[in-house]
C-alpha cells in the first residue's frame, strides 16, 4: 500500500508538470489600453469592466464587451456613468458581479463598499447590498452560491492605507446578507484568490513593507485558516485560475515603483502540495486579469511600467500541452553543481546547477585567497536544472571559486579566469 501511494503521488506530480507547460498566443486586442479592470465571460461575449488606460490620463467610464461569435466590441456605460477600478468580480447564475474598488468622490479617489450587479440579459445595472468594509485592490471568488472577499486595503480623499488589511468577508447569494468571517493571517493587498475543492486559497499581495509568500487557505466547514507550500516568487497584483488540478500564479511584480514586472508563471497543485514552473507569458504585466474557461486560460491587458502604470490592450491565451510522462523522469533526482564551461574563460563563463526540491538557492563567488568576489544567486528555486553566466570583465586573471549552497548541500569548484 505505502508503494502504490508513493507512486501515485510521484504521477500525480509528473502530470502537474506536463500540464504546467503550454503556449501563449496572442489573440486579439482591446478596444483601449487597460489595467486594474476586471474581465469575465459570460455566454460567449467577454466584459472588461472599469479600470485604467495611464495612472495620469483620463479614467475610462465603460465597460468594453467582446463578442466572440462575431468578433465585434462594444460599450456599456459602468454604474452611474462612472469611473471604477482595482476592484475584484465573479460571474453567478451568469450575472457579472462587481464589487469594490475605488471611486471618484467629489473629484477624488475613494474606496468603496459598492457591490452592482449587472444582467445581460437586460442591460441593467442593479445596486446590491453593500460589503461592511470599503476597500480596493481586494479579491474574490465564488464557493458553494456564496462569494468569498479578501484582503485590499483602505483609500480616503486619495491617500491609500498601504498597510492593507486582514479582512475576510462573504456575501451569501440566496440571502443577499454580508458575514464577517475570522481575519485573514496576513495583511494583503494586491492578493488573488481562488477557489478549489471546496476551500479558498489566498496567493501573494503585500502589506506595509512585506511581500507574503505564504499561501493561506479558508476551510468554510470549521472557519480555520491553514497554510500551505509558499509561493516561490513573491509578488502582488498578479492574476491567479484554475485547471484541472492546477492553481496558475500569472506576472504580477515586486514594487509598484521600482519593479521588477514579472513574466513568471508558477503552478501550484493542492492535491501534492507542489509548485512547479510554467511557461512564461510573452508579457511582464502587473495589474492584469482573466479567467480560466475549458481548459484554456485567457489574460486580458495589465500595467507594462511601474510608475505612473501604462496599461496594454493584449488579449492572451494559454493553451496547456501535455508531454510525454517519459521525459520528466529525467528530472534532477539529487542535488549537482557541474563544472563551469568554458574553463578556462574570458570574460564570462556559465555554471550549471540542478535541484531535486524547490530550495533556497546561493551561488557566489571567491578568490584564490577565500575572499568573497560575488553573489550571484540568492533567492528561492523550484525543482529543475539551470544555468547562470558570470561576468569577470574587471577581475584579474587568476584561480577562482564558485559555490552552491541548497539547503543542506554546499559543493565548490574551482575556475581558470585567463586574460
Amino acid at each position: 500500500m505505502k508503494l502504490f501511494t508513493h507512486t501515485l503521488f510521484f504521477f500525480l506530480i509528473v502530470i502537474q508538470i506536463c500540464f504546467a507547460q503550454g503556449t501563449w498566443t496572442k489573440i486579439g486586442d482591446m478596444l483601449e489600453i487597460l489595467c486594474a479592470h476586471t474581465a469575465d465571460e459570460i455566454y460567449g461575449k467577454v466584459y472588461i469592466a472599469g479600470g485604467v488606460n495611464t495612472e495620469q490620463g483620463a479614467y475610462p467610464t465603460t465597460m468594453l464587451v467582446y463578442n466572440k461569435a462575431d468578433s465585434s466590441w462594444t460599450t456599456i456605460p459602468l454604474p452611474d456613468t462612472s469611473f471604477r477600478a482595482q476592484h475584484t468580480s465573479c460571474v453567478v447564475d451568469s450575472n457579472l458581479y462587481i464589487i469594490g474598488g475605488v471611486i471618484l468622490v467629489g473629484g477624488t479617489v475613494n474606496s468603496t463598499t459598492e457591490m452592482y450587479m449587472f444582467k445581460p440579459s437586460t442591460g441593467e445595472w442593479i445596486l446590491k447590498n453593500p460589503m461592511p468594509t470599503d476597500r480596493n485592490t481586494l479579491s474574490c471568488a465564488l464557493l458553494d452560491g456564496k462569494i468569498y472577499v479578501a484582503g485590499g486595503l483602505h483609500c480616503i480623499n486619495g491617500v491609500p492605507n498601504y498597510n492593507g488589511l486582514k479582512t475576510f468577508e462573504v456575501y451569501n447569494i440566496a440571502t443577499e446578507t454580508w458575514s464577517t468571517l475570522p481575519d485573514m493571517p496576513t495583511y494583503r493587498w494586491g492578493l488573488s484568490v481562488v477557489a478549489f475543492d471546496g476551500k479558498i486559497y489566498v496567493f501573494g499581495g503585500r502589506g506595509l513593507v512585506n511581500r507574503p509568500t505564504a499561501v493561506d487557505v479558508y476551510n468554510p466547514q470549521d472557519s480555520s485558516w491553514t497554510s500551505v507550500t509558499n509561493i516561490p516568487t513573491p509578488r502582488y497584483q498578479l492574476a491567479t485560475c484554475v485547471i484541472d488540478s492546477n492553481i496558475y500564479a500569472i506576472d504580477g511584480w515586486y514594487s509598484s515603483s521600482t519593479g521588477p514586472i514579472y513574466d513568471t508563471v508558477e503552478v501550484y497543485n493542492p492535491i501534492t502540495d507542489v509548485w512547479t514552473p510554467g511557461t512564461s507569458m510573452p508579457v511582464s504585466v502587473a495589474m492584469l486579469d482573466g479567467y480560466a474557461l475549458d481548459g484554456k486560460i485567457y489574460m486580458y491587458g495589465g500595467s507594462y511600467t511601474t510608475h505612473p502604470n501604462i496599461g496594454i490592450s493584449d488579449i492572451w491565451e494559454f493553451t496547456p500541452s501535455p508531454v510525454s510522462v517519459k521525459d520528466y523522469f529525467s528530472l534532477p533526482l539529487a542535488f549537482s553543481l557541474y563544472q563551469n564551461y568554458p574553463n578556462p574563460f574570458n570574460p564570462s563563463t556559465t555554471f550549471r546547477y540542478s535541484i531535486p526540491a524547490q530550495s533556497g538557492v546561493m551561488i557566489k563567488v571567491y578568490d584564490i585567497l577565500g575572499n568573497e568576489v560575488t553573489t550571484l544567486m540568492d533567492e528561492e528555486k523550484l525543482a529543475g536544472t539551470y544555468e547562470i553566466t558570470w561576468y569577470a570583465e574587471n577581475l584579474p586573471s587568476g584561480v577562482y571559486f564558485y559555490q552552491l549552497r541548497a539547503g543542506s548541500f554546499v559543493e565548490t569548484k574551482k575556475m581558470i579566469l585567463l586574460k
